[in-house]
């Protein structure tokens, strides 16, 4: 009768030190496997978070230039003449698109200025009203959102920008909507 016993000579099992060594001497070669692959999955988490970021930051500037678009086809209250209807048109968008923005503004990517500006390429809100271009019987209001990404990203750039990800300069949201005149008294 055989004994089977493992690490005996002759039942193909290695001995019992053999096996300890090459356990011990695999440490070495796991640790190396992570330095390798660490910085392609970190490369690759920071990615996946910063492109999302992005996405819900555009997002809330869509968001606000149409919340905005819709405040300035509501009915004002009691205007004077249709400069008046159409100032306080221009307020209630301003108004309407600046309150999606509340976690933006604290990064300062929307500019300094708390109000609203005209011109359609500055940082934060901008509304401008004038002739539709396809119909010249109807006014326009273009509300404008725009997020100066380059100069404050949401996620830092990694290594102080030696090893970043291609983003936007800008983002930006815009929603334009038409008012006929005679509806605008």
């Amino acid at each position: 009768m055989k004994l089977d016993v493992p690490g005996r000579p002759g039942d193909g099992a290695a001995p019992v030190g053999l096996a300890a060594r090459r356990r011990r001497s695999s440490r070495g070669v796991v640790a190396v496997e992570f330095a390798l692959l660490f910085p392609a999955f970190f490369l690759i988490f920071y990615a996946i978070i910063t492109y999302g970021l992005i996405m819900a930051a555009q997002q809330t500037l869509t968001l606000a230039a149409a919340e905005g678009a819709r405040a300035a086809v509501r009915y004002p209250s009691n205007p004077s003449s249709v400069a008046d209807s159409v100032n306080q048109r221009i307020s209630a968008a301003c108004t309407a698109a600046s309150a999606p923005l509340a976690w933006l503004k604290n990064l300062g990517g929307l500019g300094a200025a708390a109000g609203c500006g005209t011109s359609a390429s500055a940082p934060g809100v901008n509304v401008a009203s004038d002739v539709c271009a396809y119909a010249s019987t109807l006014t326009c209001v273009t509300v404008t959102v725009n997020y100066n990404y380059g100069g404050h990203p949401l996620i830092p750039n990694l290594l102080g920008g030696l090893l970043s990800l291609p983003t936007p300069a800008r983002l930006t949201g815009t929603a334009v909507m038409q008012i006929d005149p005679a509806y605008l008294l």
